[in-house]
């Protein structure tokens, strides 16, 4: 099979443990790229904090944001975009409005609020994405993903009573210090399957590589999938491939196997 477009997950798969893109993997990924091949991320993160990746790449193409609930194209104009239901919205903004020692973001296009800005997750997350949040203004109404930081112990009850008041959302942990709030619509494969039509390729002219839960849907989908090394086995288990960890070059392997 010739494999026609690149989807890839950034956190644990692009990136590596110093969140870097290493040197054999953008090699790799150039040279997918100079054969016509599209290189798409598939992220979790805001727009901003995945274009510093893509300007190393020197890739020509979207980018797929909050996983997938919003697609830009290379100049940053959006393709797609699914947003949490105002009326959610303000049900979330009430139960959040009572744990006032949690870091709560709300991602909007291009920018990044927050109710604290000097709270020490907050802070964290400013230094991991090399981004500066904004304080949350009161009539923010066209919201992306909603993301809540904290210590594990009060995250965990805070997760149950948000699915118990809202189980129509996507409400999942990143990790067991982050709740993830989205529209159930937005998908990492309902985003794939959209730039697949925009770019004339099929699903199983595709590849996508992907390390955790939030990727199973797309990998689910894709023609080639292939799951990190330092996935879980529950992934590793649905991908058709599994490949060396994100800080073993497991990209750059499939790549130049793939476009040899």
């Amino acid at each position: 099979m010739r494999y026609k477009a690149i989807f890839s997950d950034m956190d644990g798969t692009l990136l590596n443990s110093r969140h870097q893109i290493s040197p054999r993997t953008e090699a790799a990924i150039k040279a997918a790229i100079a054969k016509g091949i599209p290189f798409i991320p598939v992220s979790a993160r805001p727009p901003y904090a995945i274009t510093p990746y893509t300007e190393q790449l020197q890739t020509n193409y979207g980018i797929i944001c909050y996983s997938g609930a919003l697609i830009l194209d290379k100049n940053l104009q959006e393709l797609y975009s699914v947003q949490i239901d105002p009326a959610d919205l303000a049900t979330l903004n009430q139960i959040l409005a009572d744990e006032l020692s949690l870091s709560i973001n709300h991602y909007a296009g291009l920018d990044w609020f927050t109710n604290d800005l000097n709270n020490y997750w907050t802070k964290q997350e400013a230094d991991i994405t090399g981004l500066s949040p904004k304080r949350t203004p009161a009539n923010l109404t066209k919201v992306h993903k909603i993301l809540v930081m904290g210590e594990a112990d009060k995250i965990k009850p805070l997760e149950q009573k948000l699915k118990q008041n809202l189980p129509h959302l996507s409400i999942h942990l990143s990790k067991p210090e982050y709740i993830e709030i989205m529209n159930k619509a937005a998908t990492k494969a309902k985003a794939i399957d959209f730039m697949a039509k925009c770019l004339h390729v099929n699903a199983d002219e595709m590849i996508a590589f992907g390390d955790n839960f939030n990727d199973l849907d797309m990998l689910e989908y894709a023609g080639l999938s292939v799951a990190m090394g330092n996935a879980p086995d529950e992934i590793k288990q649905v991908a058709k491939k599994v490949t060396a960890s994100n800080d073993e070059d497991g990209i750059a392997l499939v790549l130049e196997d793939e476009f040899k």
